[in-house]
């Protein structure tokens, strides 16, 4: 199903079909790099805090609780992401650009916690007991349970979208990061632009993940995440008061319609965990706050 045309979404507007929920997260103290991203549900504030605290090397789904509520389920009705709202605030009275950053609004799908990174040479392997929930495949992140404190090198073995078991990713980096929470590898060997992890040549997403073996040390705990990713956005300016002088207010919020600002409004599925990985391109984002609200609206 879905909406046929921009009256059908005005429609389901006027009929009450709509969702808002708010937001609000704060980073923890532990300094990340420029360019370096983090997990938001990794963090506290509303929704709680997600640690991936499960079984170690055991796939397990995010708690429902620890993602944005959207509404609840609509089968057989279609629910899509209509509205964006971020606000980022400072961190200090003196702090003026490092709240801006890329966002990336994600369906949490599945996640593999307690990788040891210090485990050279060795196959951990995965339990794959519980299976990727809503779609046959996601994009994988490298998420830090721990400090971080040497650069370290992996690959994992996945099974792909298709359902072909026996895929070897390519090899992947770690990086020193200061505490859990932050993105901590990427597919080149220094601060992270990319969250997602590379994989084998010509696959596209990740269905479950078999094993990993590190070549070098990282020094830490990881977990590996496989996501959805639904939509982008950027917030351009960091929300601040002063605290002496003329004690004005500056920055703004981002809002960002899908339906204007890209071509379809993502469709969120029933059980959907939703939450978001953040880019801080000027500056650290220790001890920010994102805050907002996130919009859904489903259709007849």
């Amino acid at each position: 199903m879905g909406f046929s045309s921009v009256s059908k979404i005005s429609e389901a507007d006027d009929s009450g079909r709509v969702w808002v929920s708010s937001f609000r997260k704060a980073v923890s103290s532990a300094a990340t790099g420029t360019n370096g991203w983090v997990d938001y549900t990794y963090f506290p504030g509303s929704p709680p805090a997600n640690f991936y605290a499960s079984s170690p090397l055991t796939a397990a789904v995010v708690e429902s609780d620890k993602g944005i509520y959207t509404g609840g389920n609509v089968t057989p009705a279609t629910k899509h992401l209509k509205n964006l709202m971020l606000m980022s605030a400072a961190s200090g009275v003196t702090s003026t650009t490092n709240g801006r950053q890329e966002v990336i609004v994600c369906d949490y799908l599945l996640y593999y916690p307690f990788i040891d990174t210090d485990a050279i040479g060795e196959d951990q392997l995965m339990d794959n007991t519980v299976t990727l929930p809503r779609y046959t495949g996601g994009q994988v992140v490298a998420i830090a349970q721990s400090a971080s404190s040497t650069l370290g090198q992996f690959t994992f073995n996945y099974t792909n979208q298709d359902g072909v078991a026996g895929r070897v990713s390519q090899n992947n980096f770690t990086f020193v990061v200061a505490g859990g929470g932050q993105v901590v590898s990427a597919s080149g060997a220094g601060a992270s632009f990319n969250p997602f992890l590379y994989l084998q040549a010509g696959d596209t997403s990740v269905r479950s993940i078999e094993s990993v073996n590190f070549s070098a040390a990282g020094g830490g705990l990881m977990c590996l995440a496989i996501v959805k990713p639904l939509i982008k956005s950027v917030v351009s300016q960091e929300s601040r008061r002063t605290t002496s002088g003329n004690l004005e207010s500056y920055g703004a919020c981002t809002e960002l319609a899908s339906v204007i600002h890209q071509a379809g409004m993502p469709q969120i599925q029933d059980g959907a965990v939703i939450g978001m990985l953040a880019c801080g391109y000027a500056g650290s984002l220790a001890s920010s706050i994102l805050a907002g609200t996130l919009e859904t609206i489903w259709s007849e």
